[in-house]
């Protein structure tokens, strides 16, 4: 029965987050129809991506540690919920400071639902909290592509408003299902509760540079999430080519992230990382001189598949970092420091862009990649005595038998 209701759990986890985090990206595809429609201009795309982000990172921030209070199962339906309120606000909205409105209630059920589908998971089996969070990264993408790509077919055959109504129907069914699947949540231990913030876990070395790493991830989604469609519309894309963009790029992802998870649990999460970024810098430093969209989406493809090692390898790196019990903090830190960088690069991206186009833009994305990155090392091959609550792991040994070790202490 345990074993059934663990599966039952974990499906409501991986089919939420497809559907919240696909919810979340319905906007952009729609972003030039939206353009002609309330005349928008380019720099306000980026305050509309921004805004998601923000809320997000607020969210990350002060709820996150409440998915190790027993709080979960809420966490995620409130979250679904969000989503819903977030996509019928946009299909009435008339002006811009209601499209970044609406994208915040988005952002903040996404922020919401990452740290608890994850704190579940880790839970479950610490020993493959790679593979678990390579899965759920999968899920998410997944929803960040599909979204997208069915919001784009419908563009075709009806009106924005339509869209984003019945996408808000398809989120508001999944807060019931995930209430449902989510039943039977596991509570912290009796005399064991986690701070309600997650701050004490920086006194750490290693729980630091995980925070960097993830940084080092979510700088190109800050430039992409709001450029990419004028991006490729810039290079003569028309809404569909744009909308399958997205698709494309989740299929490898989808394909590589659970393996890259194993991989994560058998090298460190760091080495993981450092793999796929090896080769993820080239492919966003080519975005600048490609002159073609299918080009460009053929890359996006190519870098798909080691966007994810080095995305699964940050999060398996915060998850190897920290204790089971703060699983959902120590994943919610993460995800907030990420989410500082990518808001503030998506607020500029619009204005990097206009000023600059895609030479400035994608070659100061790569740049900044890099050098995240190599601060990060330091903190993560150094220091190995960790705070109350938070595992000293090697950085590149933390696989099952090292998990295992530790908590048998």
């Amino acid at each position: 029965m345990r074993t059934t209701t663990s599966r039952r759990a974990a499906t409501g986890a991986y089919a939420g987050m497809v559907v919240v985090a696909g919810g979340s990206m319905v906007v952009f595809p729609l972003f030039p129809a939206l353009q002609d429609r309330l005349g928008l201009s380019t720099a306000a795309l980026g305050l509309v991506a921004a805004a998601g982000f923000l809320a997000a990172l607020v969210v990350e921030l002060t709820l996150a540690p409440q998915a190790d209070r027993g709080h979960g199962r809420s966490m995620a339906v409130v979250a679904a919920l969000l989503v819903a309120a977030s996509l019928a606000w946009s299909a009435v909205a008339a002006e811009a400071w209601q499209l970044v409105a609406a994208r915040a209630l988005g952002g903040a059920g996404l922020g919401l639902f990452s740290p608890a589908a994850a704190g579940l998971l880790i839970r479950r089996a610490p020993e493959r909290s790679g593979e678990a969070l390579g899965r759920l990264s999968t899920a998410e993408l997944g929803g960040l592509a599909v979204g997208p790509m069915l919001a784009a077919v419908a563009l075709r055959w009806t009106e924005p408003g339509t869209v984003f109504a019945g996408a808000a129907a398809v989120s508001a069914v999944t807060a019931v299902v995930v209430g449902v699947l989510l039943g039977g949540e596991q509570r912290p231990a009796p005399g064991h509760r986690p701070p309600a913030l997650a701050f004490d876990l920086l006194r750490h070395r290693r729980v630091l540079g995980a925070v960097l790493l993830a940084v080092a991830v979510m700088v190109p989604v800050g430039a992409y999430d709001a450029i990419w469609p004028r991006y490729l519309a810039d290079l003569g894309a028309d809404p569909l080519l744009i909308g399958l963009s997205y698709l494309l790029f989740a299929l490898p992802f989808m394909v590589v992230a659970a393996p890259a998870g194993r991989l994560a649990d058998r090298v460190g999460g760091p080495v993981a990382f450092t793999r796929g970024t090896a080769v993820l810098v080239p492919f966003i430093a080519l975005y600048a001189v490609v002159t073609d969209p299918w080009v460009a989406t053929v890359a996006g493809v190519a870098e798909s598949t080691v966007q994810a090692l080095a995305l699964v390898g940050a999060v398996a790196t915060m998850a190897q970092a920290v204790d089971p019990s703060r699983a959902g903090s120590g994943q919610g830190l993460a995800r907030a420091a990420g989410l500082v960088a990518a808001t503030a690069v998506a607020a500029a991206s619009g204005a990097v862009y206009a000023l600059g186009g895609p030479l400035l833009l994608f070659l100061g994305t790569a740049v900044a990649v890099v050098l995240v990155s190599l601060a990060a090392w330091p903190l993560l091959r150094r220091g190995r005595t960790a705070p109350d609550g938070v595992r000293a792991v090697p950085a590149a040994t933390a696989g099952p038998a090292v998990a295992r070790a530790e908590r048998s202490r």
